[in-house]
């Protein structure tokens, strides 16, 4: 009997679950025939819902219950960004939003081999109203943390979820849903590295919502990465004037050259660099080097968007105070 009952469970999982491979000749959604229309695509979608299969064993009923939840509040988010342009934009925006969730579902890390233990996906989720947030919440951790490292990624994961607005109210009625989205994956990961993006997006009732960037670095010898543990304090302005001229516009991928800067960028940007540079929270690590996130806001007009510094990796090694916690 007990058997049978876990049966019936497993079986209710499979068929509510909201991300399962479909079958083209049915596809009846604009999002399904544009998915079907584009192999490479096509192939995202299948190794997504082959993570999300992979998610459903790994986790407990009541994790995977919450992951459920947020992954059905993600596909109208994705439906709602790709929803506008010709069907070749609409395409690779399905492809972009769709590898990355992959990247949270799976727990793997965009750039390196892995940490070398296990990480899963998880999820925090609550529902909103007139007056209170909705909270979407999802990313990675490790399963059984072991170690220095292991043990202040999770910390630092779990401080993040206690900073959501989940008790916040307000005492007005807003134009929108007041809302709070972030997610969290892996930019890199290795056994002697995991470094993580956070993006966190904010509607308080304003004009508009908000976003951030923010990062998680850690190591099994030093725990959590700080600048002082990679870098002399000599060398922060030589890292600046290389993030500076590294700089690219975030939403578009465009390298801006110093004439872009002094037009569109705040007077004062310089000192907003070397102060990001300074603090590894700004910063991501990946094959190639590592990037400095700024968010809306702290370089430039809320109109210009977002901004990434790109510093190669043989610059972070001649600089850095050994190069053992620096992506291989």
């Amino acid at each position: 009997m007990r058997c049978l009952s876990i049966l019936i469970i497993v079986l209710f999982i499979s068929i509510s679950s909201p991300t399962q491979a479909f079958d083209c000749a049915r596809a009846s959604s604009e999002t399904e025939k544009l998915i079907c229309s584009d192999a490479k695509l096509k192939q995202a979608d299948d190794d997504l819902g082959q993570a999300w299969r992979m998610a459903r064993d790994l986790l407990g009923e009541a994790e995977f219950k919450m992951l459920r939840q947020n992954q059905r509040a993600w596909l109208k988010t994705r439906d709602g960004r790709c929803g506008y342009g010709s069907d070749a934009e609409r395409i690779d925006c399905l492809l972009q939003q769709t590898t990355q969730r992959t990247l949270i579902i799976a727990a793997t890390p965009k750039t390196g081999p892995g940490s070398g233990a296990a990480m899963v996906p998880f999820a925090s989720v609550q529902a909103g109203s007139k007056t209170a947030y909705e909270v979407e919440i999802a990313g990675v951790r490790f399963a059984d943390p072991v170690g220095t490292g292991q043990m202040s990624f999770n910390s630092q994961v779990d401080d993040l979820v206690k900073q959501a607005p989940f008790t916040e109210k307000i005492d007005f009625e807003t134009a929108g849903q007041l809302s709070y989205n972030q997610s969290i994956t892996l930019e890199y990961a290795a056994p002697h590295l995991v470094s993580a993006l956070v993006q966190t997006w904010r509607y308080d009732g304003g004009a508009h919502g908000n976003s951030a960037f923010s990062a998680i670095n850690v190591s099994p010898q030093a725990g959590e990465l700080t600048y002082d543990k990679l870098f002399l304090p000599e060398v922060k302005t030589e890292l600046a004037d290389a993030c500076e001229n590294g700089l690219y516009g975030r939403d578009t991928d465009e390298a801006l050259d110093k004439a872009q800067l002094k037009q569109m960028f705040f007077p004062e940007y310089g000192k907003a660099i070397l102060t990001a540079v300074g603090n590894l929270s700004s910063w991501t690590f990946n094959t190639d080097g590592a990037r400095v996130h700024f968010s809306p806001y702290e370089l430039a007009p809320y109109a210009a968007g977002s901004f990434e510094c790109r510093l190669p990796l043989g610059l972070l090694r001649e600089l850095a105070r050994a190069d053992q916690h620096l992506p291989k």
